[in-house]
């Protein structure tokens, strides 16, 4: 059948926003379990809301907890860890309260659950079960009054007893793993300015009988180098570490000093957004199971944790995350060029099985091409990017004409695309739009040189690397110059906002809850957040506020030219609506065409599916009033 002749991005699809929406799974922790599998998963059919599920190999799929139960911590903001599957039952944080609750696990399911602690001021997330004490340690974090928020480590006894404080001290508190004879706690912990990825330290505390803490030392991390993932193996504490510029894993053992055990051609450090992240998992037989990321390709390998053999594993995967295994089955959330984000499960050395799609959308295989990895010169050094050529099988672009563009930024800045078949992507690259998910300075995957980039230089380093892959991609023939747009949320859309008020090099651009004020932001962040801007500015507020407003969009208004179009949530706490609300002031005021669009029930990241849907069909509409011709 021969293809029609159609203007780029107009072609037909039958790849709908609605469609996108209703499949846009979300995965949050997963754990391999007693030879099953459990995932949280938020649905945007359902608001948003996460229910736990299980895998078993006989069994099929089980939903654990039904409405109105939700499994999600806000500890952060961002929260992750918000269950774990122990002692046969399921702990989680409930949505609605941030309470830990109990479900016991039965054959069909997961009894009714109990309630842990009632606790107003205080979210909880990350917990492991302390099973000769009875009770959870898990990380807390207090609200009281106008004040910042409190993070500590807690105990939380199984018979309802009353929590309490563990260990205290530190800003911040992440990973608490508990020796296999219960004598030795392990955590990670770190303290403002800094972010986990930059100053996590690893700590080992003694616990006595009745569940006291002490004899705390520092095993690793700090002075410029950051621990992450902790796990006991017997006596042996493994951990990742990035001293010498890559995480790679080590050993510790009680009065020695850690030993480097991996010299990994790639990076295991994962930046710890949210809790629970994880590049490896512990098999039996002494191996580990490695995901790692080599020149922002992922690779996979058997570890062998007493003779040092690294063997290569083959892969359908070209992307990785929460690795997690129990015995012989391994689980992790993946993707792939032709496969969307999903669960899957190993055992025995088997193929890997899906076990879970986030969508369910068929796409006949015309419409995917796997992406071109891109090296685009730019002032800072190389950066990288993934380019998704537009792809139809019934449709072709006019002879001699190049696609129009999207280049799309990844919310980081401490953060990485991910590669793999996203329906996002295609809804674009089906109506005839080129597709550049772009790595720009401060992304992850490339070791720690590459992040730290953008250290003193947020919204330069960026925006010049943002400016360089539009150039690029209009001097390869990647894309019509003349019709390259720009895309990004939270810091994506900072530099997105950064990136047309300091060049002329877009069509247009779209920015989802982007940092528009940094001196506002500054004063509204959360804690979580409170120090970045000190290390990607370079200095502080009061040190230095005339760069604070050097690098805001906001400052150069009256130099936007650009079309512009602004999504935000009305309970956004990260990145709160003023931001979006000002830049759309300051350019309806010089007559610049602007949108804005704010949407109730929604945060920091749109988990609605009437709001996906919307926000695909508002920013498709928008690209396509641009193009020329």
């Amino acid at each position: 059948m021969s293809k029609s002749t159609l203007a780029f991005g107009h072609w037909p699809s039958p790849i709908t926003a609605e469609a996108v929406a209703a499949g846009a799974l979300r995965f949050g922790r997963v754990e391999a379990k007693d030879g099953a599998v459990y995932w949280s998963e938020s649905r945007p059919a359902e608001k948003g809301r996460s229910p736990v599920l299980r895998w078993a190999a006989t069994d099929g799929v089980t939903e654990l907890l039904p409405p109105p139960w939700s499994a999600r911590s806000r500890v952060h903001e961002y929260g992750g860890g918000e269950f774990t599957v122990a002692g046969g039952a399921l702990y989680f944080v409930n949505d609605a309260d941030q309470d830990l609750f109990e479900a016991r696990l039965t054959p069909e399911g997961a009894a009714a659950p109990r309630r842990l602690t009632e606790l107003p001021d205080t979210r909880f997330a990350d917990m492991t079960l302390d099973a000769g004490r009875e009770r959870l340690i898990a990380v807390g974090e207090t609200h009281r009054g106008a004040g910042e928020p409190v993070n500590a480590l807690w105990s939380i006894p199984l018979d309802g007893s009353g929590p309490r404080v563990l260990v205290e001290g530190h800003d911040f508190y992440a990973s608490p793993r508990i020796s296999p004879d219960g004598s030795l706690l392990a955590y990670l912990a770190w303290k403002l300015p800094h972010m986990p990825w930059d100053a996590a330290e690893l700590y080992v505390a003694h616990l006595a009988p009745d569940g006291a803490v002490s004899g705390v030392v520092k095993v690793a991390g700090g002075g410029g180098t950051a621990c992450f993932q902790p796990e006991w193996t017997g006596e042996a504490l493994l951990f990742v570490w990035d001293t010498g510029g890559a995480g790679n894993l080590w050993r510790w053992m009680e009065a020695s000093a850690p030993i480097r055990i991996t010299r990994l051609d790639g990076d295991l450090s994962l930046p710890l957004w949210v809790f629970n992240q994880a590049s490896y998992a512990l098999l039996g037989g002494g191996k580990a199971r490695l995901s790692y990321v080599d020149k922002g390709e992922t690779r996979a390998a058997l570890f062998d944790l007493e003779t040092g053999a690294l063997a290569p594993l083959a892969s359908p995967f070209t992307s990785v995350g929460a690795v997690s295994a129990d015995g012989d089955l391994t689980a992790f959330v993946a993707m792939a060029d032709d496969e969307p984000l999903c669960v899957v499960a190993e055992a025995g050395g088997a193929a890997p099985a899906i076990i879970r799609r986030s969508s369910m959308l068929a796409i006949a295989a015309g419409f995917i091409l796997p992406p071109q990895r891109l090296e685009i010169p730019s002032p800072s050094g190389p950066v990288y990017g993934l380019y998704y050529p537009p792809a139809n099988p019934d449709a072709l672009g006019p002879d001699g004409a190049q696609p129009p563009l999207i280049v799309n930024l990844h919310g980081g800045p401490t953060g990485a695309a991910q590669r793999g078949m996203k329906a996002k992507t295609l809804f674009y690259t089906s109506r005839g739009f080129g597709w550049l998910d772009l790595d720009y300075s401060g992304s992850v995957g490339y070791g720690r040189d590459y992040r730290d980039r953008l250290k003193g230089a947020w919204g330069v380093a960026d925006v010049a690397d943002t400016v360089a892959a539009a150039e690029y991609a209009a001097a390869s023939g990647l894309a019509d110059p003349r019709a390259i747009f720009v895309t990004g949320g939270s810091a994506g859309g900072f530099t997105v906002l950064m990136a047309i008020a300091t060049s002329n090099a877009f069509r247009g651009a779209a920015s989802y809850y982007g940092v528009a004020d940094l001196i506002g932001l500054q004063e509204t962040t959360h804690k979580f957040e409170q120090g970045y801007l000190e290390t990607l500015l370079g200095a502080t507020l009061k040190a230095d506020p005339d760069l604070y407003r050097a690098r805001s969009a906001l400052t150069h208004a009256d130099a936007i030219e650009t079309p512009l179009i602004l999504f935000q949530g009305a309970e956004d706490k990260v990145v709160p609506k003023a931001q979006s609300l000002s830049i759309a002031d300051a350019l309806r005021a010089k007559g610049v065409p602007v949108a804005y669009h704010e949407f109730e029930g929604e945060g920091h990241g749109f988990r609605r599916a009437e709001t996906i849907t919307t926000c695909l069909e508002l920013e498709l509409d928008f690209y396509r009033g641009l193009l020329v011709g």
